[in-house]
């Protein structure tokens, strides 16, 4: 399970979509390369994004 909050949403997202626990992580590792090829382009550190954590109702 990811530590990151974001890729802990995503892996949940992917999970609700009904793909199994790996699938789910091939999809983080996937969204990583891509995120590590956007900064090595343009030359940029990773930010981690703001997240807002919803209200259980």
């Amino acid at each position: 399970m990811p530590r990151n909050p974001v890729f802990h949403a995503y892996y949940q997202k992917k999970l609700k979509e009904g793909k199994t626990k790996g699938q789910a992580l091939v999809c983080i590792m996937r969204r990583l390369v891509n995120i590590v090829y956007g900064m090595m382009k343009y030359k940029t550190a990773y930010e981690l994004p703001i997240v807002e954590e919803k209200e259980v109702v």
